[in-house]
């Protein structure tokens, strides 16, 4: 049965997540950092790894600045200093030193060549989606790479290299998040992979209706975020408000270069949010129903 009441409240979160560059700042911070020349390909490529490794920038960021290149990591006598860096929940995976058994895995497959060149290889002509299958698929060679690692990182490829890249659906039927948000917007406890797929369209289309247009990869994030939000664990402005922190916590010498582009993507006032989760908003939503601007509502 359709949720209308919630899937309302779904238009409007999304709505503010999508003004606010909410969805995956992440990406767009290191895009520019490539479009305005201060990273060049090769180090947009080994940044981006390094973030969807530690899902942490400030850790991205560190390493980065330690280690220039896959292979400048590789060949250092302290290499072994890359597990030392904080690592996210999302990649528990590689807690306990399996961080490094996923760096070796990608320096060992760039290794003769450029990133971009080993990449570059999953493509297949200019048919975007089947390159998007492709690239999915490509990137899991890497140790400790799964589902949700390699659709980020593909995601994270097309949107700060412009090759052509284009998600044909959202991998619903193996992303836990997003599926369940479907299923409570649309009440179907055991969905099938077809069910799935009409639901996902119909969803999409109910956004585009209310004015907000999505990619499959930002639908993907968005309606994952709200579920999270109906969990009491997310509230619009929470991916910014740990991005600034991340900054924060990246060599002194390079916040500037960083903080250009993070005023360059993200727009006012959410250029301005206090760096750090705010945890009294993220139950917000689930008590009374409200969803937080978290500009507006952070005191």
């Amino acid at each position: 049965m359709r949720d209308a009441d919630t899937l309302s409240d779904l238009a409007t979160f999304a709505h503010l997540e999508w003004i606010s560059r909410d969805v995956e700042p992440w990406a767009d911070l290191i895009a520019h950092l490539h479009l305005s020349g201060a990273l060049d390909e090769e180090q947009a490529l080994w940044v981006l790894y390094l973030y969807n490794a530690y899902d942490d920038f400030g850790s991205a960021w560190t390493a980065f600045a330690r280690w220039p290149s896959p292979r400048a990591w590789a060949t250092a006598p302290d290499k072994a200093d890359a597990a030392d860096l904080p690592i996210m929940t999302e990649r528990r995976n590689l807690y306990a030193g399996k961080m490094l058994l996923r760096h070796a895995s990608y320096a060992s497959f760039v290794a003769g060549g450029t990133q971009a060149e080993w990449l570059r290889s999953a493509l297949d002509g200019p048919d975007r989606e089947r390159n998007w299958n492709r690239m999915l698929t490509f990137t899991r060679q890497v140790w400790g790479v799964g589902r949700q690692a390699s659709f980020e990182w593909t995601e994270f490829i097309s949107k700060v290299t412009g090759w052509p890249l284009d998600a044909p659906d959202g991998c619903l039927w193996e992303s836990s998040g997003p599926r369940e948000s479907l299923q409570r917007l649309y009440g179907n406890p055991t969905p099938t992979r077809l069910w799935l797929e009409r639901t996902a369209e119909l969803c999409r289309a109910e956004l585009r209706a209310a004015g907000v247009s999505l990619k499959w990869v930002d639908f993907e994030t968005i309606i994952c975020d709200f579920n999270v939000m109906r969990k009491g664990r997310y509230y619009v402005g929470q991916h910014l408000a740990a991005l600034r922190a991340e900054i924060d916590s990246a060599p002194a010498d390079d916040r500037p270069t960083l903080l250009a582009s993070w005023h360059a993507v993200i727009p006012e006032p959410w250029a301005g949010i206090a760096p750090g989760v705010n945890k009294q908003l993220r139950g917000a939503y689930r008590r009374s129903g409200a969803i937080l601007d978290a500009m507006k509502d952070a005191s």
